[in-house]
Order: structure tokens, then C-alpha cells, then sequence
């Protein structure tokens, strides 16, 4: 299941800058979360990047932009392993730290 509905803005004076993600819970057995953000000018997206716990580089050489509207896209896999999956959430954190 992809969705494409979600969208950020950043603003920043700074240089070297990167977007991070998380995740607050690992995902259940055999299901995987990605994510994936439009870069903003000059910046450098991953493309698909599978969340966990651990924060991971999203987009990367963010300097001084101001820009809004920028499409966050979320891909939810599940194997067959998986069965059936409970109705769970997931709250991700996005953060713009120091390259």
C-alpha cells in the first residue's frame, strides 16, 4: 500500500544540513514501512528508505531553502509470512541535524 498524500516544508538558514527519520516501534514481523521525500532544491533524497527505530538519512546537502509543499510518499509491504496484521500505528519523526 503506497500513500502520497502527506507533504512537508523546511526552512533553513544554515548549510550541510540533513533530514533524518524514525520510527518509534520496530514494525511487526515480516511488514516494512518506507518512506521516501521529495528533496528540496539542492538537496539529495535517499528514495526508498525503510524506517526502524534507528534514524536514517531521508535527504541530504540541504542548504539555505525555504520551500513547502514537498511530497512525502509512504510504502507499507507485508510478506505472506506476515498473516494477518492488527490495526497498529506508527509515529515517525523527522529531524534536520548536521550532515
Amino acid at each position: 500500500a503506497t500513500d502520497n498524500s502527506t507533504s512537508y516544508a523546511i526552512t533553513t538558514n544554515e548549510t550541510t544540513k540533513k533530514i533524518t527519520g524514525a520510527i518509534d516501534t520496530d514494525m511487526p514481523a515480516n511488514t516494512t514501512l518506507q518512506i521516501n521525500l521529495t528533496a528540496p532544491s539542492g538537496g539529495t533524497s535517499a528514495g526508498n528508505v525503510t524506517l526502524t527505530t534507528t534514524a536514517a538519512d531521508l535527504v541530504t546537502s540541504v542548504s539555505q531553502v525555504a520551500e513547502s509543499g514537498l511530497t512525502i510518499t509512504y510504502t507499507f509491504s507485508a510478506t505472506v509470512s506476515a498473516g494477518v496484521v492488527t490495526s497498529t500505528s506508527r509515529t515517525v519523526t523527522l529531524t534536520l541535524t548536521d550532515s
